[in-house]
């Protein structure tokens, strides 16, 4: 017997994932020729389908927490076989951009990152913040950040471990803020999933999500998009490149200084050392990765909103500013050098301090939901509905 279902649509929700990039949503008339073309879609309740029906009734609770509008990773194969040319990628993808700053919190700081009117104060921010180390460590002496050459010690001008202890303990404050907003995520997630699914184990979904993500798979299986798995692993290891390249030059010139140890460098570290060999590396793969990303948007890819544009741009622009600091430094022009060093400070500070209320959060977001996804069976039951053998006709009795 049918269930009567009450549906309470939210029109505003509506609204925002049409400006977020979902302008065609009302086009789709649920002929399911999407969830047909994905790839990645499992067999069992399949997207994007049942999210395009969600997405036009205004079913927001029930969309943001649906954890398959992560498992989705924009291949746009169902965009591009749309009788309709609804894009379900394009209105998935402004779904993702909605959820983080739904979970936010505090919840201002997802709205402010999601608005191109915010972004000078979110700039100014690490600006002041970082000038006022430039004025600690110059000692009210500026002359030497104006030479037009001359030796150029970015350590001088932004003493490393002030700008450690500003880099840790801002990342613990805003990695305790990313865990409320994901603590919602998750509890939202086992709120609207169906009953009756069986669990592998956290950890073994952990495993099996990270053996996923390492390789980025997924993006490997898409069909038209496919040549963005390079761009996206480009970026993804030349961040953690350059985040243990920062780690290590942290431990070896002042950690181990401080202790008195023998075995500690002096800054600045310069080829041939492996921990230079690493940055100059990962400031290359990003540069180069977010060069490829932007190249395909601008070829009209997919449709590219202000917070996929901010986040790229971003981090292209840290590669950029990091190798020009270092061939600066090299080149002895101390007024240029600062300047650029200074930018990419800031940038980096952006990125970082803003990370769980820009695009990348869905780093933290899609990890999540993939874990979720199969610590709660989503898979479990995909596969064996997949493989499930299929009952044989039986033919027509004759007459």
């Amino acid at each position: 017997m049918a269930r009567a279902m009450h549906l309470d649509p939210d029109l505003d929700f509506i609204r925002q994932v049409k400006k977020a990039g979902g302008a065609d949503l009302k086009t789709c008339m649920q002929c399911a020729t999407c969830s047909v073309s994905c790839k990645l879609a499992p067999p069992d309740r399949p997207f994007p389908r049942k999210e395009m029906a969600m997405a036009q009734w205004g079913l927001k609770e029930a969309l943001l927490s649906d954890p398959d509008i992560w498992l989705c990773h924009q291949c746009n194969d169902c965009s591009t076989r749309c009788p309709r040319q609804a894009k379900p990628g394009d209105v998935l993808a402004a779904v993702r951009s909605m959820a983080f700053r739904h979970y936010a919190f505090p919840s201002f700081m997802g709205q402010a990152l999601a608005s191109p009117a915010a972004l000078p104060l979110l700039l100014l921010i690490p600006a002041l913040i970082l000038l006022g180390v430039l004025a600690v460590g110059s000692q009210g002496e500026f002359g030497y950040l104006f030479a037009g050459s001359g030796e150029v010690d970015y350590a001088h001008a932004f003493p490393h471990g002030l700008l450690e202890m500003l880099f840790i303990g801002g990342n613990l404050l805003i990695f305790a803020f990313a865990a409320v907003g994901l603590m919602r995520f998750w509890n939202a997630m086992k709120a609207h999933t169906p009953a009756g699914m069986r669990s592998p184990g956290f950890l073994a979904a952990m495993t099996g999500v990270a053996m996923e993500i390492l390789p980025h798979s997924k993006f490997g299986q898409c069909g038209e998009s496919k040549p963005r798995q390079l761009g996206h692993l480009l970026i993804f290891y030349g961040f953690i490149g350059a985040m243990i390249t920062a780690g290590l030059a942290l431990f070896f010139t002042i950690i181990l200084e401080t202790l008195g140890s023998p075995f500690f460098l002096h800054s600045p570290i310069d080829l041939p050392n492996p921990i230079k060999i690493l940055g100059v590396a990962s400031g290359l793969a990003m540069l180069i990765g977010g060069g490829m990303l932007i190249s395909r948007r601008l070829s009209g890819d997919s449709v590219s909103g202000y917070q996929d544009w901010l986040f790229l741009i971003a981090i292209t622009l840290v590669g950029l500013t990091g190798m020009l600091a270092w061939a600066l430094r090299l080149a002895e022009i101390p007024v240029v050098a600062y300047l650029d060093y200074y930018l990419h400070l800031v940038l980096v500070f952006f990125l970082l301090w803003y990370a769980p209320y820009s695009k990348f959060a869905h780093m933290f977001y899609r990890t999540l939901a993939l874990v979720y996804a199969r610590s709660s069976g989503r898979e479990l039951v995909s596969q064996a509905a997949s493989a499930a053998p299929v009952a044989p006709q039986s033919k027509p009795a004759a007459a």
